[in-house]
């Protein structure tokens, strides 16, 4: 009885019932859209720089200590402390016995490569155009299996690193500003003094702008003598199993090694807030219009309850009881918000698929010729089920409201 009530309610007033599941829908819609878009932009930048960089790296110096050294021979807080003429000392940082680092670190559960590196700036010269980038020294064999780098690598060879003397890998943005293309050859310049002639091998496109348009990838052995740091190896990058779990794995390393070791998560610290800041925002937006979706609902309502006030009476006066009375208001509440809700999925996915093949060239903190969608269940989920919480409550009023009414003083005109 009370469900045929409700949907004989809900199909009277078929026009207010369908504006109501329409604002439901296009508030579900939009919700998917929007995660997917931005889902879509955090997981290109993440995973590239994650794949392209490796998992942890290991830096040859110590992790910065809370306290300075001048604080833990003068304790007393309220003193001044000056330290005059300092004189840093004149010492080569790397890591020692990189090799003996790695195997032993090859043993710690996670960890599925290791690769060393020696990195520092250089300035690239072809003809009269320069740039300056951030050389990496590899080992390509070993590094191709802590990153995807290779996979990258849109014209030439990663491997062509081993055959070809002073050969050098650019990145795509890197290769644009100096106008340098594959087998040209460039002059590399370090601030130590060293200089190279060496020849393009190789240029690669993560798709993450600042790694495009900073890094060049060299032989170990020739970017140690570039950089003046012959036998230096002054980082480790590791491989995990998962990726995700790279910052309590990094931790292990650092109590291993005795050496500072980021995750990506700590290295890319910035952009991760970034991209939770934009999370945060798209929630707001779209619960916003869930919200203003519950208002539609929770005036249509009303107004049916309100027209309706002789009917109640009735069917008080009948023997349905309060309870009833509010059950057939949450059910119209209820039939309102699944029905939006699953057309709402419907459309959402519709409106992925149709934005993700907008060919839309996008170039800023991450390159892509369309935009960028990532679909995820939980999204999905997370839509459906606050969508039709929101109508819910909003149908709370109207239903008790509708069920307050005395018929008595309704039949005798009271109300």
């Amino acid at each position: 009885m009370v469900t045929f009530i409700s949907i004989r309610y809900l199909l009277a007033h078929a026009r207010q019932s369908i504006i109501c599941i329409t604002g439901v829908a296009i508030s579900v819609a939009m919700f998917i859209a929007m995660t997917a878009m931005m889902s879509g932009f955090t997981d290109k930048f993440i995973i590239e720089t994650v794949e392209s960089s490796g998992h942890i790296t290991i830096h040859d110096e110590p992790r910065q200590s809370d306290t300075p050294i001048l604080e833990t021979h003068f304790p007393k807080s309220q003193g001044v402390l000056i330290l005059k003429g300092p004189k840093p000392r004149d010492t080569v940082q790397k890591i020692k016995n990189p090799t003996g680092l790695m195997a032993e670190l090859m043993h710690l559960p996670g960890v599925l490569a290791a690769s060393p590196t020696v990195s520092g700036n250089a300035i690239l010269t072809y003809g009269t155009k320069t740039a300056t980038t951030t050389v990496i020294g590899v080992d390509p064999t070993r590094h191709l299996r802590v990153t995807t780098i290779g996979d990258d690598v849109t014209e030439g060879s990663f491997n062509r690193l081993q055959t070809t003397a002073n050969g050098v890998i650019l990145g795509w943005g890197l290769a644009s500003l100096i106008g340098a293309r594959l087998d040209d050859t460039i002059l590399l310049s370090s601030p130590t003094g060293g200089s190279s002639i060496a020849r393009v091998v190789g240029i690669f496109q993560t798709g993450v702008t600042p790694v495009d348009y900073s890094r060049a990838y060299m032989l170990l052995n020739d970017a140690q003598t570039l950089l003046d740091k012959k036998n230096v190896v002054n980082e480790i990058v590791l491989r995990t199993e998962d990726y995700t779990q790279a910052r309590e794995l990094a931790a292990q390393v650092e109590a291993v090694c005795g050496y500072k070791t980021e995750s990506w998560q700590e290295a890319n610290a910035n952009f991760l807030k970034i991209f939770r800041i934009q999370q945060i925002i798209t929630y707001i937006i779209t619960g916003a219009l869930m919200v203003v979706a519950a208002f539609g609902v929770l005036n249509i309502l009303i107004m049916a309850v309100l027209e309706r006030v002789s009917d109640i009476a009735i069917l008080k006066s009948f023997g349905l009881s309060r309870n009833d009375i509010t059950r057939i208001y949450l059910l119209q509440g209820l039939v309102i918000g699944l029905v939006g809700s699953v057309i709402g999925l419907v459309c959402g996915k519709l409106a992925v698929e149709t934005l993700r093949r907008i060919p839309i060239q996008m170039e800023g903190l991450v390159k892509a010729d369309g935009l960028l969608m990532s679909e995820s269940r939980q999204n999905y989920i997370i839509s459906f089920v606050a969508s039709l919480v929101i109508v819910m409550i909003a149908a709370v009023y109207p239903a008790r409201r509708a069920a307050s009414f005395d018929p008595v003083e309704v039949i005798r005109g009271a109300r």
